[in-house]
């Protein structure tokens, strides 16, 4: 054996992944700081939005992997909304996540429609709905 091949290489720890980031946007406050608290449960990092008009800077500021969006919102639709991130990120777009009380046949269609990769009702299975976000992986 020549000495290159006795040469032990030391190999650097790789820095850790970053956690999951998801954006949480609703206009009922209960509805925001509950799906935070579970969220965070499960080490992931919450940034909350208290209405559709907030949505363009939070993802522009916190870059998140997943936005869970409530359809219903006073200030905004959250199909709008999505509409907008699509055609303003495209395939970069954060995964969408409808998570909503309309939960009709048609209201499906239609987030489907907009960009929403899942369509949640109200009240939602809290395992579904990880299970769900688990599916995107850290950018």
């Amino acid at each position: 054996m020549n000495a290159q091949q006795n040469q032990v290489v030391r190999l650097r720890p790789l820095p850790p992944a970053r956690p999951l980031r998801v954006l949480v946007v609703d206009d009922s406050r209960d509805a925001r700081m509950t799906l935070g608290i579970l969220l965070r449960s499960e080490g992931i990092e919450v940034k909350v939005a208290k209405g559709g008009m907030q949505v363009p800077h939070a993802v522009a500021e916190f870059q998140p992997d997943a936005v869970l969006l409530d359809l219903a919102m006073s200030d905004r639709s959250g199909l709008d909304v999505a509409q907008d991130l699509k055609r303003c990120y495209g395939a970069r777009c954060p995964m969408l996540v409808a998570v909503t009380d309309r939960n009709s046949d048609a209201d499906r269609h239609r987030s489907a429609a907009s960009g929403f990769r899942y369509h949640v009702a109200k009240p939602y299975d809290p395992d579904r709905l990880l299970k769900i976000v688990r599916t995107v992986t850290p950018k």
